[in-house]
């Protein structure tokens, strides 16, 4: 079970159970995952002592992960940033904030015209909002984005096409309300385990059929109905079989085809060029399991407990296994494709989920911190510009900005020469991170803005210390559009200051010289950022903290004081007018695909004891203690074949670098294949090894295949690790 009362993790320094009852406690929202569940924070002498759950939480119910209950630590350790550092004769120095802030001041301004800057979905929506209000309007540019660009920027960009938004539909509720739900691409268990909890309830209390589609057996797949382990890279022709399969049962819901979608007869005119047989051999899966995995999700049978009058729903769920390929965006077309055919839309216990990674990864886009929409996802529209740049009073770019991996790529030509990012350590997360590194090297001016030295920090020209969730107000939108309070429950370590605090330090410098008002940077308080975004963003327009304060977490789209919030999109209508079907076929199954030379497929994810690259966790002893090394899950016909053991470091090398790990024996891959999260721990990274192709619409990586070769690790080995040069950078 995922809930974390049944694992063996201890937390040091935690107070006595006599003495909580002098602690102070904080409700605020866990820092991790997309969930967004509620904590609550005991503090004492100013020390966090203890984590617990909120049972009052809509979102968590009283659950909490590992994670959240044991991984707050980072907050307060010895390695936390407590005061600016710039670079002196090629060493980061101590500096105040007012030497740190007006050299950066004063160098940014002479990048106008070739910057970008990197926004973090760790940050509050507050922090969010003032860095896309400053890049904007400071520096002049829409060269603003965060790390949806990694993880579901192809869903994002396949909902807004075929649906008018980029959000997730359905609500949690929806999962346990479900008649069927559908798990693709994502392991609830490691990634999102409070939704693995309720998914289960749902499969244990009320008979919900559950289908799983991953290439590697995950946890939840033990209780499934039906489990397809499709070969990587071949998502398309899973889905397009799953549609000819509805087709050809006559399951799809022809009054809502009819009356809410546009484009079913040529979407339709592609999957029946192929049989389901056909389909279901170039995916390597058994077609009589595809033909009842579309069965379920088109028409499941009743749940225990569905009212009389109610349809049976069906949800769908996925995660980066669908996103990250150089065909995401067509993966995340073929999977909504299904949702229009099945009608499985716009319904309580249905919709479509795509799990969001980072805490905040939801509000950031909300806030506007992508480069191609205003907060809101507003287009650059005449309308529409006017009314921000009435209310800022000054004028805006109106043409779309550069996405953060095509930043990076650009270093090397000069269109981006200075970057400033807020919370994100691309140096961690980049594929091919040689490449990534030396191209970093290559800039003229960057600031990072963080928690940590983090290795983006060690290149950085300044280095402006943040201060962390629990010690600052704000608030978090999580996956299910719910808009929840963050609040401080310890003081500030060190110097550190909130992102828009320090975001508005620096406008101030700089506004004067560009012809901006410095009170558009003078907020008196978190709240103040708030009112303002919620002013000018349609959906938000009904959510103020005092609502926030009386009510608990609100979801959007809230237009108005008075409605309550809405628990699933698209009842009536879809924001473009009709949903659309979008014609996809599956194209080449990667950019790298194995050889003599590397012979295996490279698949990444996480693990439930860290968190993306473990920037944080690797800094809470207790969730070290369980994971220290990166784990490298090999098929058994494959470790026979490399002459590996369960148990034994090895060395995994692809074109780009290598990383040492240590072996797990499992048919819970597919043969053929190794996965390995993409935690980064004793200096091994998965990204060392990925490659960095990209999906054309949305520019996302092809984190999820590439080539690499598995080798027991030999004596001499034993300073191998990573690919990239020591982080240095000498002015």
């Amino acid at each position: 079970m995922p809930c974390v009362r049944s694992r063996c993790v201890t937390q040091p320094g935690l107070a006595a159970t006599g003495d909580r009852e002098m602690e102070r406690k904080t409700v605020s929202t866990c820092p991790f995952c997309g969930v967004g569940c509620g904590i609550v924070v005991h503090t004492r002498d100013d020390r966090i002592t203890w984590v617990d759950d909120d049972p009052a939480n809509p979102s968590s119910r009283g659950m909490l992960c590992v994670k959240g209950r044991f991984g707050i630590p980072f907050v307060q350790h010895p390695d936390r940033l407590t005061t600016p550092l710039v670079r002196r004769d090629g060493e980061l120095q101590p500096a105040s904030w007012d030497e740190a802030l007006d050299l950066v001041a004063e160098r940014l301004l002479d990048y106008r015209g070739a910057f970008g800057s990197f926004a973090s979905a760790k940050a509050t929506n507050e922090d969010a909002f003032v860095q896309q209000k400053f890049v904007r309007l400071v520096m002049g540019t829409n060269n603003i984005d965060h790390c949806t660009r990694l993880c579901h920027s192809p869903s994002v960009e396949a909902m807004l096409v075929q649906l008018g938004s980029g959000a997730t539909s359905n609500s949690y509720i929806d999962y346990e309300e479900a008649s069927c739900l559908v798990v693709v691409g994502c392991d609830p268990d490691s990634n999102h385990p409070v939704i693995a909890s309720r998914m289960r309830k749902a499969v244990d209390d009320h008979g919900t059929k559950l289908v799983v589609v991953n290439p590697k057996r995950i946890d939840l797949a033990s209780r499934a109905d039906v489990f397809l382990q499709p070969a990587p890279g071949t998502d398309v022709a899973l889905f397009n079989g799953m549609a000819r399969a509805i087709l050809d049962e006559g399951l799809e819901d022809r009054g809502f085809i009819a009356a809410r979608t546009e484009g079913f007869e040529a979407w339709r005119a592609v999957v029946m060029e192929r049989t389901v047989e056909e389909y279901a051999q170039a995916c390597g899966v058994d077609p009589h399991a595809l033909r009842l995995a579309a069965r379920l999700y088109a028409r499941p049978p009743a749940r225990r407990g569905l009212p009389a009058d109610e349809r049976p729903g069906s949800c769908l769920a996925w995660g980066m296994g669908i996103t990250q390929h150089t065909h995401g965006t067509d993966n995340a077309h073929a999977l909504i494709n299904l949702a229009l055919l099945a009608g499985q839309l716009g319904r309580p216990g249905c919709g479509i989920s795509p799990l969001r990674g980072q805490n905040n990864v939801q509000g950031c886009g909300d806030a506007g911190c992508i480069p191609d929409s205003l907060p809101g996802y507003q287009p650059y529209r005449d309308d529409v510009v006017a009314r921000f740049e009435e209310a800022w009073h000054a004028g805006i770019p109106r043409e779309p900005g550069i996405k953060a991996t095509d930043m990076v790529e650009r270093i090397a030509t000069g269109e981006i020469r200075a970057m400033y990012i807020v919370g994100e350590n691309p140096l961690l997360s980049e594929p091919n991170l040689a490449h990534a590194g030396d191209l970093f090297r290559r800039l003229d001016f960057l600031v990072v803005q963080d928690l940590f030295l983090h290795e983006t920090a060690e290149l950085a020209d300044v280095v402006l210390p943040a201060c962390s969730f629990a010690e600052k107000d704000g608030t978090f939108t999580n996956s299910e559009r719910r808009v929840q309070r963050v609040r401080q429950a310890v003081p500030r370590v060190g110097q550190s200051r909130a992102d828009w605090e320090i975001i508005c330090d620096l406008a101030r410098r700089m506004a004067p010289h560009v012809g901006v008002d410095p009170g558009q940077f003078a907020y008196r308080s978190a709240a103040d950022v708030f009112a303002e975004m919620a002013r000018l963003t349609p959906q938000l327009r009904g959510i103020s903290y005092e609502r926030l304060e009386r009510e608990g977490g609100i979801q959007w789209p809230c237009p108005s004081p008075d409605h309550p919030g809405t628990r699933y999109l698209y009842a009536q209508s879809f924001p473009r007018g009709l949903g659309k079907f979008v014609p996809v076929r599956q194209a080449a199954p990667a950019a790298e695909l194995p050889d003599a030379d590397y012979p295996l497929i490279l698949n990444t994810g996480r693990v439930l004891y860290h968190w993306h690259g473990g920037t944080l966790t690797r800094r809470v002893q207790a969730l070290l203690d369980q994971v220290s090394e990166v784990p490298v899950t090999i098929h058994p016909g494959e470790a026979e074949r490399f002459g590996i053991a369960d148990g034994d470091e090895v060395v995994v090398r692809s074109r780009r670098g290598r990383l040492t790990g240590r072996a797990i024996v499992t048919d819970a891959v597919r043969a053929g294949s190794v996965f390995v999260p993409f935690v980064k721990l004793r200096e091994s990274a998965a990204n060392f090894l990925t490659n960095n192709a990209y999906d054309e619409p949305s520019r996302i990586p092809e984190y999820k295949v590439c080539a690499v070769r598995v080798e027991k690790k030999r004596p001499r080995d034993t300073a191998l690790t990573g690919g990239q040069p020591t982080a240095s950078r000498d002015r």
